[in-house]
């Protein structure tokens, strides 16, 4: 979220776990989400470690990033960072002043307690210059590690609860302020359980993906101590619950308290709850469904970007619109003109609907589900995207589809129409019709190499599942066997990878 902005200086609220700077190429910090979403070229002034939440302030040009180099010399600006211990000052002081030298280089942090409560402490720390985990390091040095920092002594917590509260600049008249995690306070008032993971699976998103998206995951499965995850469409909840132990009214009433908390970040008005059959074999996949609130109408439009796309959260099997693709689908439409794209296994077109927005030549939406490609026509209508024909909408298994096109290219090589971008997100299952199934494991080796055949020499393929239990580098190494370059790009920020948890989804951009 926007904090200040002017003709040279941009200062965001950084969510925790969101580095400043991806580490590798593939990776989404600040700098590369809001390139992505919003098409800025930023410069780093500062960092804040991945954990940290609060003030980044960035440079909006070269000659911006020059001035805060010599900022930074001169060290005529300040921080002023809050952080949550578990524990007192070894000496009990109530304020203190630590200047040991960090990798050889002269530092100084100064500390004071502003509040304790059931048995947390927040203390203040004020820095000119910082160094790399400056706060961290001397925080420990003084007994008083911060909570979730385990590098640094401190006790195990979902979040590193350090918070650059705010940022005094001498070229911004006045400081910039964050406001300190709503976790920090919850610890303090004694509050535990779902509400202290709600408050930090909002501090890992704090509204960010609602600058570019009116739905997005509010928790992600594994974030709190239930087995749920929730999203939100417009203004209403679809809760899916995955316990063959709890049924839907009690998990219901297990996240009133979450569910109160979240009311006082996004206004919803009504929530649907179902059961995720752990074996849908022996029952129906989605079943044990409630409902309460305001009525859940039968077409929410999910805004992204200048897009929008018909979904149902009442739907019995999937709401039409996956969420975990949002940055694939901007990444898609920044890269499509005037390109031949196919999409396969392109459920409700989302994907060839972002394409033929980004200017592509024609738009091959390839599934077997005549109902769902049915809901791909309607999302083309919605965004007005119809009419000059660049979407084409094909009925038939992609495997098929895939077989044809490569004999097309062996009979003749020269005259074939070759791909520019292939989009290929399959089901983990699903049946072919006549006894016949697909499995993704069994199918990816040749989806790789059919789709590389068919692909120009200067095409790009995106590849993505969701198969929590695949082996991730069994996926990884046979996309390499057929593409030059392979890089396997971050989810969206709604859907973090969580410490012990398997990822939700893989994205692979893979270059010829």
């Amino acid at each position: 979220m926007i904090l200040y902005e002017d003709d040279n200086w941009l200062a965001v609220d950084k969510p925790t776990g969101l580095a400043t700077h991806g580490a590798r190429q593939g990776d989404t910090g600040v700098v590369e989400w809001l390139a992505l979403h919003q098409d800025r070229q930023l410069h780093i002034c500062s960092r804040l470690d991945k954990g940290t939440s609060g003030v980044l302030l960035l440079a909006k040009s070269a000659a911006a990033s020059g001035r805060a180099q010599q900022i930074h010399e001169q060290q005529i600006s300040s921080k002023t960072y809050r952080f949550i211990s578990d524990r007192r000052h070894k000496k009990g002081k109530k304020a203190w002043r630590k200047s040991e030298p960090l990798a050889g280089k002269e530092c100084s942090t100064a500390f004071r307690l502003l509040v304790e409560g059931h048995g947390f402490y927040c203390y203040e720390a004020v820095i000119e210059r910082g160094r790399t985990h400056q706060i961290r390091q001397h925080a420990a040095m003084s007994g008083v590690p911060i909570l979730g920092d385990d590098q640094y002594g401190g006790k195990q917590f979902p979040r590193l609860c350090l918070h650059c509260y705010l940022v005094q600049w001498p070229d911004i008249a006045e400081p910039i302020t964050s406001q300190q995690p709503d976790s920090f306070a919850l610890l303090l008032e004694g509050q535990k359980g779902v509400v202290i993971d709600g408050a930090v699976a909002w501090e890992r998103r704090l509204g960010w993906p609602a600058l570019v998206s009116n739905s997005y995951r509010l928790v992600q499965r594994g974030e709190i101590e239930l087995p749920v995850s929730i999203d939100l469409y417009g203004s209403f909840l679809s809760i899916t619950g995955f316990s063959d132990e709890l049924n839907s009214t009690k998990l219901k009433n297990a996240l009133a308290p979450l569910l109160k908390y979240l009311s006082t970040r996004v206004a919803w008005q009504g929530a649907l709850l179902r059961r995720h059959a752990q074996n849908p074999h022996q029952k129906k996949l989605i079943h044990d469904v409630i409902q309460w609130g305001e009525p859940i109408p039968e077409q929410i439009l999910a805004l992204e970007h200048d897009l929008a796309f018909g979904v149902n959260i009442n739907d019995s099997q999937h709401v039409g619109l996956f969420l975990d693709q949002r940055d694939s689908r901007r990444r898609i439409r920044k890269v499509a003109s005037r390109r031949r794209v196919a999409n396969l296994f392109s459920f409700t077109c989302s994907f060839s609907a972002a394409a033929v927005d980004g200017g592509a030549e024609i738009v091959f939406s390839v599934d077997l589900a005549g109902s769902t490609l049915a809901r791909g026509k309607e999302n083309f209508a919605i965004n007005g995207l119809g009419q000059d024909g660049r979407g084409k909408f094909i009925q038939e298994d992609v495997c098929k589809w895939l077989t044809r096109q490569e004999r097309k290219q062996a009979a003749n090589p020269e005259e074939f129409a070759y791909w520019d971008l292939i989009i290929c997100d399959p089901p983990v299952f699903a049946s072919a019709g006549k006894g016949r199934g697909f499995h993704v494991e069994k199918q990816w080796p040749e989806l790789a190499r059919q789709i590389r055949t068919i692909l120009s020499e200067t095409g790009i393929a995106l590849f993505a599942n969701n198969h929590r239990g695949g082996n991730a580098s069994y996926y990884l190494k046979e996309l390499q066997k057929h593409f030059g370059t392979v890089t396997q790009l971050s989810p969206p920020l709604d859907f973090p990878a969580l410490s012990g948890q398997p990822e939700h989804v893989r994205i692979y951009w893979c270059e010829v």
